[in-house]
């Protein structure tokens, strides 16, 4: 199988992953609320609502709106953020009997997600009477974003060629000069220029894809780049990455100018300045990682998620070097240079690959949590394809190193020995593309070992008006501008029966921050049997802010029943 293969079959690969559905995008996570409990029975009406979640939340960003059956708000301004940024407060004024829904938004500190959630609680009667089965908690945001994806792919794919071609140029390529028949090679002085060109390209690549990161986690979320650079380290870390390629691709230009001359040697200070631009890009990419998010375990968070990207770096990079330079390595004269170099990244490969598993170990400790969760959920699937893809370059890295790489030192055809190592590396290669592009993946999905909100599934509330109980829900959970499902059941409140006497349902839906005229639509419905059953496709929540939703069914035993809720949208990203 050559490379050319190699690479369609991981395209079809990861086409996969997407198809299979149920990527959902990393989020702060409902992790639980005090007081009152998620769906639990109160006697007397609590002060004070507190929401704890599975992230920091970049402050500022979170909001706490709590209502009965008939939309009357009970929550007071403003939402006060803990010392660690994972838990929000908001006062309540004093309320009556009744059920009543939370709902919630959020912004991550720790990827720039938007999360939104809702949960329920009763407040019992005088006579302590129960309030029924309340629904569980929900919370969720946008599917993963393929744009995200590429974004950080490319970002990830950029810094690891600039990387480890710095680390080749500097420890490998240069020192190989030392020796007189490298040096008089033609490869030795016209070649390294060529390499350098390659990373310059890659790491104005990571340019490319750190400002359309931070553009997406600043104006395409909704939140100003000001807010979001005070509030969340991941932001930071974009904003720190950016300046660094920026640097790194200045020290990558001027190597390539000062080595044009034919002389690499002019060019080492130059490179080392690039490859401490490259390391600290590593470190600041780390800073702003879910690892970095797992509490308590910070600083070994960080440790092992740069450990692992910088082997990968080393790795990796290192073969793309190769790659973009293969054509010199396969005339006959080049012979003795493509045998220090090729032998020396083999030696520090087997390095790079301690880091890499060393790392990934300690990642999948601390965000998958349990060999359940690697096999059972989206992000464990996703770390099995990475190592399904690793064992092969893994393998073929073992054979260039032991079988290959002696047979460049023989007398005889050691030129082959070259023509097969390349061959193996341009397969690496590919399968190293594809390793990086499911780390884009993987660092836009929620860790496995995040606390679960509870059940995936839509935005849902319970509305109670005058005896009958309305089930409202939202597919998908209501986050950003786009077309949403909305579906009703009516149920009597005292059995829970269904309520078929309902018809001609209405939504209206109004912008109320900022103010817009409402719109209008119908509903779809009465359907099933009994027939309680309501719904609406619609594109009405056409903006940003909070949306009230007006609900009006006519009922042929009585007057209308109305019902209100309120849902927030976010800008599209």
């Amino acid at each position: 199988m050559n490379a050319r293969i190699a690479l369609l079959v991981v395209v079809a690969t990861l086409l996969g992953l997407f198809a299979a559905g149920g990527l959902a995008a990393a989020h702060a996570q409902y992790v639980g609320s005090t007081p009152p409990a998620a769906s639990a029975p109160l006697p007397t009406a609590p002060s004070q609502v507190t929401i704890t979640l599975s992230e920091a939340v970049q402050s500022g960003t979170g909001t706490i709106r709590v209502t009965n059956a008939t939309g009357s708000r009970f929550d007071v301004p403003p939402v006060t953020d803990s010392s660690d940024g994972r838990t929000l407060s908001e006062s309540l004024t004093a309320g009556g009997p009744g059920i009543y829904t939370v709902t919630w938004t959020a912004t991550s500190a720790v990827d720039g997600h938007f999360t939104a959630g809702s949960f329920s609680y009763c407040v019992q009667d005088a006579n302590g009477t129960a309030c029924g089965t309340l629904p569980p908690p929900l919370s969720g945001g946008a599917p993963v974003s393929p744009l995200e994806v590429a974004l950080r792919s490319i970002g990830f794919l950029g810094l690891a060629i600039a990387f480890g071609v710095g680390i080749m140029a500097n420890f490998m390529w240069i020192p190989a000069g030392k020796d007189p028949d490298a040096r008089g090679s033609r490869a030795y002085g016209v070649a390294f220029p060529v390499l350098l060109n390659v990373g310059r390209i890659a790491s104005f690549g990571f340019i490319v894809s750190m400002a359309g990161l931070f553009a997406l986690a600043t104006g395409l979320e909704g939140n100003s780049a000001a807010e979001a650079l005070k509030a969340s380290s991941y932001v930071q870390s974009v904003a720190v990455r950016l300046a660094l390629g920026i640097g790194l691709f200045a020290f990558l230009s001027r190597a390539f100018a000062q080595s044009r001359g034919g002389n690499p040697e002019t060019a080492a200070w130059t490179i080392q300045a690039a490859i401490f631009a490259a390391l600290a890009a590593v470190v600041a990419g780390s800073l702003g990682t879910h690892a970095a998010g797992v509490p308590a375990l910070t600083a070994l968070g960080i440790a092992a998620d740069a450990a692992h990207f910088g082997g990968i770096g080393l790795w990796f990079g290192g073969l793309a070097g190769i790659v973009s330079i293969r054509r010199f390595f396969r005339e006959p004269e080049a012979a003795p240079l493509a045998r220090i170099v090729l032998g020396r990244f083999s030696r520090m490969a087997a390095y790079a690959v301690s880091l890499v598993l060393a790392g990934g170990i300690v990642l999948a400790v601390l965000l998958v949590g349990t060999l359940d969760a690697l096999v059972t959920s989206p992000y464990g699937w996703v770390i099995l394809a990475k190592v399904g893809l690793f064992a092969p370059m893994l393998a073929l890295g073992a054979y260039n190193r032991y079988r290959l790489v002696p047979k460049t030192a023989e007398s005889e055809r050691p030129t082959e020995a070259v023509r097969r190592i390349v061959g193996n590396v341009r397969f690496e290669t590919s399968l190293g593309i594809a390793v990086l592009v499911l780390a884009g993946l993987l660092t836009s999905m929620t860790p496995a070992a995040a606390v679960p909100a509870g059940p995936v599934g839509p935005f849902a509330l319970d509305l109670v008006k005058d005896g009958l109980k309305v089930h409202s829900e939202v597919y998908p959970p209501p986050t950003t501008v786009g077309a949403y499902t909305l579906t009703l059941l009516l149920n009597y409140v005292s059995n829970g029966t269904p309520f078929y006497l309902a018809r001609n349902g209405t939504a209206q839906f109004t912008l109320t921050d900022p103010p817009r005229p409402p719109v209008k639509e119908n509903l779809s419905g009465p359907h099933g049997n009994p027939s309680n059953h309501f719904s609406i496709t619609t594109t009405a929540l056409s903006s940003p802010g909070v949306w009230k939703i007006d609900l009006n069914f006519r009922r042929l035993d009585s007057f209308d029943l109305r019902v209100t809720f309120y849902v927030t949208i976010k800008a599209g990203g």
